[in-house]
């Protein structure tokens, strides 16, 4: 939660403060999913009916919230008390590069990771022995990346060919954990902490016979209690690591735990999970459900943001869920949508704030005939078509259905 985030009763909102988040999806409630500021009483007023608390972003707000009451005191974690109580400033990363720009440093940084996981995983599997600076030395340059511009490497998580599950998996966490690291203002050194171990929380796999892992079908029991086993092995190659950090530990030993208990090793729950182990999780399911699996088909990006809703509460932490959901975004990069006017497009980028609204690379025009030049346009800016009517997404494809191969447009190459 981003140290300018205040959770605030309904009763005790004020005209003036702005609605970030909600204790619930957006998606069960006629609000858009982009918040809002409260204008009036009346609106405060048709917001009771919808919730019991929501979170203001006092950066936003003309009006702060300040935890007078008992009421309010009683909702507020002891963290979140601390930052309103020491009045903290809010760690933000501002933008400091275009996406044209980053992508350009970014397939880069993105081949030398893949070479270095590589290394990683085959020197594990002979020797169970890894080299800090080797890992510091692929994870700072994707770091640094994502700080200026994190939208560089969301899309190329998102677009690439996905030729291995073990090792492009391994990649994404690392991303995705730098990605969520910065949405909720953890200091660098912490960022670079999470990016390791999202690159290492399944280093214990390569402990594991080949043919369990590429399994195609369901485990078994038996299976599943062998499968389980990875991070027990994992903790014990990462615990060998020299000047290794205990929340890298930690983040793998507890990868797998779940908020409502259901999780493995230790059933964990809650507050008992620690926060790289609760961003784990999360990046841990997404980014395997979005991929093409032994076992499963990848599910669209789409589809997965659906179901980390549902998985909401019970698998994940409902505020840790809606900070990730905020950076994939309910379109994420690399889906592809139609627009109100017919046209066919691929999301290349997200609006920090408005959600809903994209930046879209158009691929086919209304007749669906690919473009010679893929134009860029941000929906943000840009609300009416050639004909003056209102210009919106209507709905989500797939790309398969115009014999198109997404991958295909991850270099921004026409654009």
């Amino acid at each position: 939660m981003s140290i300018t985030e205040a959770k605030v009763p309904v009763p005790e909102l004020k005209p003036g403060m702005y609605v970030c988040r909600l204790d619930k999806p957006w998606l069960d409630t006629p609000y858009k999913v982009q918040g809002f500021l409260l204008k009036e009483q009346k609106d405060i007023d048709r917001l009771q009916k919808y919730c019991e608390f929501v979170y203001i972003d006092n950066e936003k707000s003309t009006k702060a919230f300040e935890p007078n009451s008992t009421f309010s005191k009683q909702l507020l974690t002891d963290e979140e008390q601390k930052f309103l109580l020491i009045n903290a400033k809010p760690r933000q990363y501002p933008e400091k590069s275009t996406l044209k720009d980053e992508l350009k440093v970014a397939h880069v940084e993105h081949e030398a990771l893949s070479n270095t996981i590589k290394e990683i995983i085959e020197n594990t599997a002979k020797s169970n022995r890894l080299d800090l600076t080797t890992i510091q030395k692929a994870v700072t340059p994707i770091v640094d990346s994502v700080v200026r511009n994190p939208d560089a490497f969301v899309w190329l998580t998102m677009m690439k060919r996905r030729d291995s599950y073990a090792y492009n998996h391994s990649i994404s966490s690392a991303i995705w954990a730098a990605v969520l690291g910065r949405k909720l203002g953890l200091p660098i050194k912490d960022i670079k902490s999470a990016a390791m171990g999202g690159l290492l929380f399944d280093i214990g796999k390569v402990k594991l016979p080949e043919n369990l892992i590429s399994n195609p079908n369901s485990y078994d029991p038996i299976e599943f209690k062998l499968v389980k086993k990875h991070v027990e092995y994992g903790i014990d190659i990462v615990r060998k690591i020299d000047g290794i950090n205990d929340e890298i530990v930690q983040m793998v030993a507890t990868h797998h735990e779940r908020h409502d208990g259901s999780g493995y090793p230790n059933g964990l729950d809650g507050n008992n999970i620690p926060l790289f182990g609760k961003m784990a999780g999360i990046i841990d399911c997404y980014d395997a459900i979005i991929s093409d699996r032994p076992h499963a088909k990848a599910m669209s990006p789409h589809d997965a943001v659906k179901k980390l809703y549902d998985l909401s509460g019970s698998a994940y932490q409902p505020e840790l869920i809606e900070q990730f959901i905020q950076i994939v975004g309910i379109y994420p990069v690399s889906t592809m949508v139609e627009l109100s006017d017919r046209r066919i497009g691929v999301v290349v980028a997200l609006h920090k704030v408005r959600r809903l609204r994209p930046k879209i690379m158009l691929i086919l025009d209304k007749n669906k005939k690919l473009y010679d030049k893929y134009e860029i346009i941000n929906l943000a800016e840009v609300t009416v078509d050639g004909e003056g009517q209102p210009l919106n997404i209507v709905k989500t494809t797939n790309a398969s259905k115009y014999g198109l191969d997404p991958s295909q447009f991850y270099l921004l190459e026409k654009a």
